[in-house]
C-alpha cells in the first residue's frame, strides 16, 4: 500500500511540475512568435504531449487525496454506512474501468511502437509516447482504487468535505 500511496504522491507532484513546464514552453513560444517572429516547431506539440501524461498521471495522486470532483446530493443525505457502501461501489467501478482501459490501450500503444507511427506533424513524434500514458496512467489509478477499498475495509474513516459556496 505504501509502495502505490508514495508513487501516486510522486506522479501529482511531478504532473505539477509539468504544468508549471508547459507554462514556460508556451510563453516562450508567444515570445518567439510575437516579438521575434520566430515561431518554434516544438513548444506546442511538446507542451501538448506533457500535457497528456501530466493529467493522466495525476489521476490517482487526486483519488488518494480524495480530491476528485464529486456530486453529494445524494450522499450527503445518506448515514455513515449508506455512505461508505457508496464509496466502496464508486471504488470498485473505477477499478474495473481502469482494468478495460488497460486492457484495450496496451495493444493500441504497442503496435503503434512495433510499426513506428508517427504524429506526422514538423516534430513527427511517435505516437505510443502519448498513447502509452494512458494505459500506464489507469493502471496506476486501479491499483490506487484498490488501495482505497483495502483501506475502506480495514475500517479507516471516510473523509470529511467542506460544504462549499451555496
Amino acid at each position: 500500500m505504501a509502495v502505490i500511496d508514495r508513487l501516486s504522491d510522486l506522479l501529482a507532484r511531478l504532473a505539477g511540475w509539468a504544468y508549471f513546464a508547459i507554462g514556460l514552453m508556451l510563453a516562450y513560444e508567444v515570445a518567439a512568435r510575437y516579438f521575434f517572429n520566430a515561431p518554434t516547431i516544438w513548444a506546442e506539440e511538446l507542451s501538448r504531449l506533457v500535457f497528456v501524461w501530466a493529467t493522466l498521471i495525476a489521476a490517482a495522486g487526486l483519488l488518494r487525496f480524495d480530491q476528485h470532483i464529486r456530486v453529494t446530493v445524494v450522499t450527503d443525505r445518506m448515514g455513515v454506512s449508506g455512505q461508505r457502501l457508496a464509496r466502496i461501489a464508486s471504488h470498485i467501478f473505477v477499478a474495473l474501468l481502469c482494468g478495460f482501459v488497460v486492457w484495450h490501450g496496451m495493444p493500441i500503444a504497442a503496435n503503434s511502437f512495433e510499426t513506428g507511427r508517427t504524429t506526422g506533424t514538423m516534430m513527427d513524434l511517435p505516437n505510443w509516447w502519448a498513447q502509452a500514458a494512458v494505459p500506464l496512467a489507469f493502471l496506476l489509478l486501479g491499483l490506487q482504487c484498490l488501495v482505497e477499498l483495502l483501506r475502506i475495509f480495514r475500517g479507516a474513516p471516510l473523509p470529511k468535505h467542506e460544504d462549499v459556496a451555496e
